[in-house]
C-alpha cells in the first residue's frame, strides 16, 4: 500500500486517514486513489470503527484535488506516468465509476466522517471535504472550485453535495466563479462547522471523534442513515425511511439498556451533580427560582427581568455560555436568599468565585468604599467578569431611559447621581481592555440619558 496515504487508529473506535503528499499539496493520483478506496472500505466494513477523520499532511493543503500530471497522462500514450484512469472504458470500476480520486461517489457510509481541513481544499479536495459529515477547519484554510481555471470539471460529487450543503445559489457562485474563500466565510455560509486556530483542527477533530465514538452507536447510525437517505425527498418518503430505521432498533438490546439507564440515573449525564447539557439553561432556571416573586429594580416587573436583560447584552457582545450563565446568576447571592454554597454545589467553585466578584461586599458599610472595592474585584476577576459587569451597567441605563421616557421623574430616580456612578464604573475598567463595542454603547446611552434629563 502506498505510503502517500496513511491509515491509523488514534483512539478506540476512531480511524484516521491522512493524505500524505505535502510536497504535492496532497494531490491525489492513481496510487492515492486506490489507497483511499481500500481505507474507506476498511472503515465502512469494520464494526469496531465508529468515526473516521480525514486530513492532509503538512500545513499548506488538506487536498488540492486530482494530481493533474496523472490527468495529463490520460491523454498521452507515450508518458511514463500512470494515468488517473484508463479513458478507453469510462464505465470501468473502481475508477472512475465510483469516483475519479477515490470513493468520492460512495453514499453508503452511515458512520460519522469528519474532515480536518488543515489548509487548501481545492477542486477534488473540496469534494473530499464535502464527502465528510462534519468539517472542522484551521483558520488559514481555504476552499474553492479552482479547477474552473483549468477547464477541469467536478467529477467527485461537488456539483451534487455542495448545493445540498450550502444551498443552490451559494454553491453556484463557487462553481461558476471558481473563487477562493477563507475559513471564516466558509463557516458563515455553512460549508464549515467549526473554525479553530491554525494548527489545531486535527486535534479538535480527533477529540470530537473520540467523544462521538464513546456514544452508543446503533441509534446514532440509524439516525445518520435516515437523515442522509431522506434529505431532498418528499417528507412522506423521509418519514418512512425514519420509521423503518427506528424500528430496526427495537430488536436490539441497546435501546432497552439506554432507556433503563436514563430512568434509573445509571449514566454519567444523569447522576447528581452532573454537568448540564447546556449551562445557561440551568443557570436561568436557578436564577428564576431564586428571584421568583421578587419585585424588579425600581418597582418594574419581576426581578428576573434584570438578569435576563444582562444575559442578552452579554451574548450580544460576544459572551460565551460561561459568561451568559454568570449573567443569569450574578445577583442570586447579593440580591436574593441564595447561599454561596448553593452556587458552588450547582455550578462549581469557579462560578461561585465569578458570582462573588460580580456582587458588592455587604460587610463594607461605606457606599463609596463598597463600590470602589466592587470595581477593583471585577477588574482583576477576568474577561467574563468585566463583560457581565458592563452588561449589568448597560441594562440599568436602558431601564432608566425607558422609565424617563414613560414619564417618571428623573429626580426621584436619582438619575444625575447614577449617571456619575455609571461613568465611573466604565472609567474604572478603562485599563483592563473592556469590550470596546460595549463601552461605546454604554457611552452613547449615557449621553442619551443626559440629554433626556436636561
Amino acid at each position: 500500500m502506498s505510503e502517500s496515504v496513511l491509515y491509523s487508529d488514534p483512539s478506540p473506535g476512531v480511524r484516521l486517514i491522512t493524505i500524505n503528499r505535502p510536497e504535492a499539496r496532497n494531490a491525489i493520483g492513481p496510487a492515492e486513489s486506490r489507497a483511499l478506496f481500500d481505507f474507506l472500505g476498511r472503515f465502512r466494513d469494520d464494526d469496531e470503527a465508529n468515526v473516521l477523520v480525514i486530513t492532509g499532511a503538512g500545513t499548506e493543503a488538506f487536498c488540492a484535488g486530482a494530481d493533474l500530471k496523472s490527468v495529463v497522462a490520460i491523454f498521452d500514450p507515450d508518458t511514463d506516468l500512470e494515468p488517473l484512469y484508463d479513458p478507453s472504458d469510462l464505465d470501468a470500476a473502481p475508477i472512475p465509476a465510483e469516483g475519479n480520486i477515490g470513493p468520492t461517489r460512495w453514499t453508503g457510509i452511515n458512520k460519522p466522517v469528519i474532515a480536518a481541513v488543515n489548509g487548501a481544499a481545492y477542486a477534488g479536495g473540496l469534494e473530499w471535504a464535502c464527502l465528510a459529515h462534519i468539517r472542522i477547519a484551521d483558520q488559514h484554510a481555504s476552499f474553492g472550485v479552482t479547477c474552473r481555471r483549468w477547464n477541469v470539471g467536478l467529477g467527485d460529487g461537488g456539483t451534487q453535495r455542495l448545493p445540498r450543503m450550502i444551498g443552490h445559489s451559494r454553491a453556484l457562485d463557487l462553481i461558476i466563479t471558481g473563487k477562493v474563500i477563507g475559513a471564516a466565510e466558509a463557516e458563515r455560509i455553512g460549508l464549515v462547522n467549526e473554525v479553530t486556530e491554525s494548527g489545531r483542527c486535527l486535534d479538535r477533530a480527533l477529540d470530537l471523534a473520540a467523544d462521538i465514538s464513546a456514544l452508543p452507536q446503533p441509534a446514532l447510525r440509524t439516525d445518520l442513515e435516515a437523515a442522509l437517505r431522506g434529505f431532498g425527498r418528499p417528507l412522506e418518503e423521509g418519514l418512512e425511511i425514519e420509521r423503518e430505521r427506528f424500528n430496526s432498533l427495537l430488536d436490539q438490546p441497546e435501546i432497552k439498556t439506554g432507556s433503563k439507564q436514563f430512568v434509573e440515573r445509571d449514566h454519567p449525564d444523569r447522576v447528581t451533580g452532573a454537568a448540564p447539557l447546556y449551562l445557561p439553561a440551568k443557570a436561568y432556571a436557578f436564577a428564576e427560582r431564586a428571584h421568583r416573586g421578587q419585585p424588579g429594580r425600581h418597582g418594574v416587573g419581576d426581578f428576573i427581568e434584570h438578569p435576563t436583560r444582562v444575559a442578552r447584552i452579554t451574548v450580544e457582545n460576544g459572551g460565551d455560555e460561561w459568561a451568559e450563565a454568570a449573567a443569569y446568576l450574578h445577583d442570586t447571592v447579593e440580591k436574593a436568599d441564595t447561599a454561596p454554597d448553593e452556587i458552588e454545589t450547582g455550578f462549581g467553585p469557579d462560578m461561585l468565585e465569578l458570582v462573588t466578584a460580580l456582587g458588592q461586599d455587604p460587610t463594607i458599610s461605606d457606599r463609596a468604599e463598597r463600590r470602589s472595592d466592587h470595581r477593583h474585584r471585577v477588574a482583576i476577576a477576568g474577561e467574563a467578569a468585566r463583560l457581565v459587569y458592563l452588561s449589568d451597567r448597560l441594562a440599568g441605563i436602558e431601564v432608566m431611559i425607558e422609565r424617563i421616557e414613560a414619564g417618571d421623574d428623573p429626580a426621584e430616580l436619582e438619575t444625575e447621581r447614577r449617571l456619575g456612578l455609571w461613568r465611573g464604573d466604565v472609567e474604572a475598567l478603562s485599563g483592563k481592555s473592556p469590550p470596546p463595542g460595549l463601552v461605546a454603547e454604554i457611552s452613547d446611552r449615557l449621553d442619551a440619558l443626559e440629554r433626556l434629563i436636561t
